[in-house]
């Protein structure tokens, strides 16, 4: 057996209550483990990563997004049943940092979408290709700067879809309907690619992986993945 994990939190919201089933079936069980609540479901083994369990698996995570503080884990971390708390007391001083970090924030990702290939009305030719990796490293230094915050992150996201770049910014909560409306003016001006904003997340981005090497192995996902399945 062991522990599938999906984060640790500082202090579980108030009305919190544990999903119907985890991963595999399993009941979904908050752990206290001294000041630090281990959110898992024990399994026998980690399932494939598909749609499915990517989804159940980022819903149950977003259960907790309103905590103090939420250390959110990618699908597939896992950890034997019997050493979860030398687990957690090897990683202690990783988890106690990143909590601080991410304490009273959220993720929000902008997606930079490509618009090549629309067809304008009343025209037979698609608009010209998009920007190139400068323009938008330029589009997303101008978010950056618009939202004024100190943590983010900026990926590439390569040929295949129409996702060509992302960034991902930690948001203080009370500071959600600002940072959108600094934002706001940058994704209004910007030519040959869609600005849009998604979340708020759990701030996967901004934490550590805690040896992901030594755990289940299987691929991972966080928001960047499933575009389209903000936390409620």
């Amino acid at each position: 057996m062991r522990h599938h994990l999906y984060a640790i939190v500082d202090r579980l919201p108030g009305r919190w209550r544990p999903p119907t089933a985890g991963i595999g079936g399993a009941a979904v069980v908050p752990r206290r483990l001294d000041d630090l609540v281990v959110v898992s479901s024990l399994i026998d083994a980690v399932p494939p990563a598909n749609p499915r369990t990517l989804a159940l698996h980022q819903d149950i995570v977003a259960t907790v997004i309103d905590a103090r503080a939420t250390l959110p884990f990618r699908y597939g971390a896992a950890v034997p049943a019997m050493e979860l708390p030398a687990w957690l007391a090897r990683h202690r001083a990783a988890v106690t940092g990143a909590l601080k970090t991410v304490r009273g924030c959220v993720e929000m990702t902008v997606k930079l979408l490509r618009l090549e290939g629309a067809i304008t009305p009343g025209l037979a030719q698609p608009v010209r290709p998009g920007p190139g990796e400068r323009e938008l490293r330029a589009l997303a230094e101008a978010l950056v700067e618009r939202a004024g915050l100190p943590q983010w992150r900026y990926q590439p996201a390569g040929s295949a879809g129409n996702v060509a770049a992302a960034v991902a910014f930690l948001v203080p909560r009370a500071d959600l309907a600002g940072f959108l409306s600094r934002i706001a003016p940058v994704a209004s001006h910007a030519t040959g690619v869609a600005v849009v904003p998604t979340g708020p997340w759990p701030p996967y981005s901004f934490v550590p992986e805690l040896g992901r090497p030594p755990l289940s192995g299987v691929s991972a996902a966080g928001p960047a993945d499933l575009v389209g399945r903000p936390a409620s």
